[in-house]
């Protein structure tokens, strides 16, 4: 792996001088609550008085260890730093003492009041010796501005799902998508993309700065970010989380990993469905298919417990996903299509089209060790590594030939120390994120044939290796010592080299189309492209966060979360990059326009600065309305700042090194689309003919020119809210409003359009310059290029909705638990995506319901113990159904300007209340041996109804709208019937456990 060691191991050594020295120099730098919880609460005396001087006491059950707080003068007091588990708290005034045996949950700020010398005469309260002890006691959260939802151990290891992928809890929360696709595994909430959330484990980000996957390795991945079995639990933040949490537009997961404890505790589990234990797919059965291959078998164990009692300990797991499924290669062209196809290629359909097996094999390894010297002191020390094969990319008109076997590996390192005191805690951390990202073509050495709308066929047109290597330190500090105040203060720093050796179009890939009025047909491609380099791309990017934070108890009903943070990347688009000479002057043949100044675009490495504005002001309140805790109103309001992945600015630098030629094709030579063409000529069918053409021919095969804007800013989100918690007897509810507003997302636009407007029936229609069809690209052919693409920060959402959630966490004293998460919400988007080429700029396309938009989705999860030790639990999702793009390309594909417009699915379950159903049940008999040892035998019925949920809608199918009625005009799908399934059909999958 060739990086820039020496320049990343300087920056390393320097942040490490800063945050180190920082440690012990300063007043301590801050605990932030991505991993660790605290508890706020007021000591009373016996008369019901606060009771100043208090000594209040967490203890850990598992490892002993102790955390320390003081009360003040009203009795208030705070812990803070404490990690997930089970904690015994007491307080002490004099020879008299209260406890209570309590549950912190991950990210948790909880409350806990204690009595000392109360009477106690609630059931179950042992008051003996002057000593109240109550047991299996989990904390709620009420008193925070955070919208924000915690998924316990109980429901990761019982809640039924399809992979034990512990980010499809997310859907737990209101206002999150998981996206369980076959071949792509991620979440996504409000409306931004999936680019813009970010996972913490043990405070390390997994965020993926290469490309859009937002999570390291879930690009197009089926796999797992992380072992389920290693996961303790996880919180998930959708709004206003503090100051703390970086690199994040729209939703946070932060999780922790478990540890050994003073037991030894283990697990060994397996699982397995496959084709026999599976429905027939609604779509195999309509489409008279046999149904195909399917198998997932997952196994793992794990084991933690001491090495030295109360002071280390350790924790190890292991899990194997082995999958087969089988994806139909089942053209959607027409029967003239079709025909056309067999007649100009020589080829019969029937050669591509049956169903073909897509191997998936995942291992995952985790360590980590816990070392507690002394009741001050916690240090973890880890190690995960996952890595993945999957052979995909092929099925619909794709045929299998066209796969590639994207093979991923993760790796992460953690060094963490926690030093806690009465009056501070501080956290200090150095991790490595590894991530190595390498799909490889089955078939490099073969060109590539698409018949577009009928089959795509030969050798993938790339192999890839792209590497993210990150380096980051992180030092928090949490000072309690003012009255009513816990100062949290930060700063990490990130150093990030990327590798990005992505062998383009090695071979050539040719496209056909069918298009009567451009006079195309499948007699000869229409377009060619070929890369023409080959080169490695490298980058190095620093990147610093500061940040501070109030939580400030203004009375005891009220508190303010009061925060700012401030983030720097010192190459955040391509700072260094020098713009060529023959690119600059292409670029300045260009006319200028009201959305492109061509010296905005030219660099000589020095006209690209950093962007130092990234100032996030954070502000929350929550205010007890009764102050008992029963009725809580809150809300805040925040700036977000995320970035920009790699991908999006690398063609500037990878086109340079790599370019690819673009070769058009025509009968009689004559512009297309405002492009140029060239006679085809049947010698260009090859790699050698297309070199000899670019050879002899002036301006053929001549590369497109990309360029970065100078001055882009990073993607912004900000966000407001305001709702109510309300304890409805054994019950936790909470309504939120919510509102999101995101800038400055990164596309592609073309740099030069023509002064006119060609109509469907030919007519041309003048309009101003650079407002017209693309593209006037005669100014750019002189100097080498085919055409110019400039990159634009003006993609722009927004959100609203309504969040209602009702709580009863299960407890084995109360047998029983129910979660549900409703979601009313509108999102919109303007543009596209990474290129907006349907319209001028992003603001030409107005706003529409983005891809993805559900107006209405329920999540109930819910766990019964029955009789005979069963127990059975549901998670079940109802949605009224994503909008999909509609695009109008009956002018071609070339034609200039698009029309599109968003459409819904048709609403098909539950009575057409619902457009998307998805019931999973899960029964399971447990039985204790040999004192804690339990085994336990599983059943899980998904999908339990056998629900059609459709997807594939979009525009791939060039769907057409009368202009007449405004209606789609699809013959393949008129009832709205997708090409593509988003969950599987009913199937049944058997698990068995054990425990000690």
């Amino acid at each position: 792996m060739k990086i820039q060691t020496g320049r990343t191991f300087r920056a390393y050594l320097a942040a490490a001088t800063v945050l180190a020295g920082g440690a012990v120099l300063l007043p301590a730098p801050a605990t932030a609550q991505v991993t660790t919880g605290s508890i706020r609460g007021q000591v009373t005396a016996a008369d019901g008085a606060g009771a100043a001087g208090a000594q209040v006491t967490a203890r850990s059950t598992g490892t002993n260890q102790t955390w320390r707080a003081t009360s003040v003068a009203d009795g208030r007091y705070t812990l803070t730093g404490l990690r997930p588990g089970t904690y015994e708290v007491t307080a002490t005034i004099g020879d008299q003492t209260a406890s209570e045996t309590v549950v912190i949950g991950i990210g948790q700020a909880t409350s806990l009041d204690l009595a000392v010398g109360a009477e106690v005469a609630a059931a179950g309260v042992d008051d003996s010796g002057g000593e109240i002890v109550v047991t299996g006691t989990r904390l709620t959260e009420t008193r925070t501005s955070e919208v924000a939802t915690n998924v316990s151990q109980e429901q990761i290891r019982v809640l039924p799902q399809t992979d034990r992928n512990f980010l499809s809890f997310a859907a737990l929360a209101p206002g999150v998508r998981y996206n369980d696709s076959e071949t792509g595994k991620g979440i996504q909430s409000g409306a931004s993309t999936a680019s813009q959330v970010n996972v913490f484990i043990d405070g390390v980000s997994l965020k993926n700065k290469l490309r859009e996957g937002g999570i390291a390795g879930q690009q197009n991945s089926r796999g797992n970010p992380f072992g389920q079995l290693a996961v303790q639990e996880f919180r998930i933040l959708t709004q206003n989380y503090k100051a703390e949490y970086e690199q994040a537009g729209s939703a946070i997961v932060t999780a922790i990993t478990k540890s050994g404890t003073n037991e030894f505790h283990g697990e060994a589990f397996g699982q397995y469905t496959g084709k026999g234990l599976s429905q027939k797919s609604y779509l195999d059965v309509r489409n008279n298919r046999a149904e195909p291959e399917f198998e997932r078998k997952q196994y793992g164990v794990s084991l933690g417990g001491p090495i030295v009692k109360d002071k280390l300990f350790f924790f190890l797991a292991y899990e194997g996903n082995d999958q087969n499924r089988a994806f139909n290669v089942d053209s959607s062209g027409d029967v003239d299509s079709v025909n056309e196809f067999q007649r100009f290629s020589g080829r019969q359909l029937s050669e591509f089209e049956g169903t073909f097996v897509s191997p998936f094999r995942s291992d995952f390894y985790f360590g980590k060790l816990t070392l507690t010297p002394d009741e001050r002191n916690t240090i973890d020390l880890s190690f995960s590594r996952r890595q993945e094969t999957d052979v995909q990319g092929f099925g619909g008109n794709t045929a299998y030939d066209y796969a590639e076997n994207k093979r991923n590996k993760v790796d992460t390192y953690l060094f963490k120390w926690t030093h806690s005191a009465d009056s501070f805690t501080n956290e200090f951390s150095a991790n490595l994120v590894d991530y190595v990202f390498n799909p490889t073509s089955l078939n490099p050495g073969l060109p590539g044939f698409e018949y577009s709308g009928v089959i795509l066929y030969g050798g993938r047109d790339s192999t890839r290796r792209e590497t993210q290597l990150s380096h980051t330190l992180r030092n928090d500090f949490t000072y309690t010592g003012l009255e009513g105040h816990a100062f949290k203060l930060g700063a990490r720093v990130e150093i990030t080299d990327i590798d990005f050796d992505n062998q383009n179009l090695i071979q050539p890939r040719y496209i056909f189309r069918r298009e009567p009025q451009n006079n195309l047909n499948f007699s000869f491609p229409a377009e060619a492209r070929l890369g023409l380099g080959s080169g490695l791309v490298q980058g190095s990017n620093t990147q610093v966060g500061l940040y501070v934070q109030d939580d400030w108890d203004v009375t005891e009903r009220l508190q303010f979360n009061l925060g700012v943070r401030w983030d720097y990347e010192t190459n955040g688009f391509n700072n260094e990059y020098r713009t060529p000479a023959s690119a600059a002057a292409a670029l300045r043949a260009l006319p200028s326009t009201r959305y492109f100044d061509p010296e905005n675009y030219i660099t000589d490495g020095n006209d690209r600065s950093p962007f130092a504005g990234a100032i996030a002001p954070r502000f929350g309140f929550s205010y007890d309305l009764f102050g008992d805790r029963s009725t809580v109103i809150f809300g805040g309001a925040g700036r977000y700042y995320d970035r920009n992945n790699f991908n999006n600015t690398v063609d500037e630098l990878s086109r340079t090194i790599n370019p690819v030629g673009v070769f058009r094709f025509s009968t009689d030579g004559a512009p297309r689309g405002g492009l140029p063409t060239i006679v085809w000529n049947p010698s260009y069918l090859t790699k050698e003919g297309l070199l000899a053409l670019r050879a002899s021919a002036a301006g053929a095969g001549n590369p497109e020119l990309f360029a970065v804007k100078n001055d882009a800013k990073p993607p912004v989100n900000d966000q407001i809210s305001l709702g109510v918690r309300q304890r409805i007897g054994i019950f936790q509810a909470s309504v939120t409003g919510s509102y999101q507003r995101g800038r400055n997302g990164y596309t592609n636009l073309f740099a030069t359009r023509n002064n006119f407007i060609r109509q469907a029936n030919g007519t041309i229609v003048p309009v101003p310059a650079g407002e017209g069809g693309c593209c006037n690209t005669a100014p750019l052919a002189q100097y080498g290029y085919a055409n110019a693409l400039i990159g634009y920060d003006g993609l722009d959402t927004r959100y609203k909705a309504l969040f209602v959630t009702v709580d009863k966490p299960y407890s084995e004293s109360s047998g029983w638990g129910i979660n549900i998460a409703y979601t009313l919400s509108k999102g919109e988007q303007n543009g596209g995506d990474l290129f907006s080429l349907d319209q001028i700029t992003p603001d030409d396309y107005g706003w529409r319901p983005r891809n993805g938009d559900e107006r209405h989705r329920l999540v109930f999860s819910g766990i019964v113990d029955l009789p005979f030790g069963v127990q059975f639990s549901t998670l079940t999702t109802l949605g009224s159904g994503e909008a999909f793009r509609v695009t109008d390309e009956t002018n071609g594909a070339d034609s200039g300007f698009n029309a599109f417009t968003a459409r819904y699915p048709q609403k098909n379950c539950i009575g057409g209340v619902f457009a998307y159903c998805e019931v999973n049940l899960s029964l399971a008999k447990k039985v204790k041996l040999f004192g804690n040892h339990e085994v336990e035998a599983g059943v899980d019925l998904l999908n339990a109804f056998n629900n059609k949920n459709f997807a594939g809608f979009d525009d791939s199918f060039n769907n057409t709208i009368d202009p007449n009625t405004g209606n789609v005009v699809n013959t393949l799908d008129p009832a709205r019937i997708g090409r593509d399934l988003l969950t599987l059909p009913r199937r049944v999958q058997f698990r068995m456990g054990y425990r000690f």
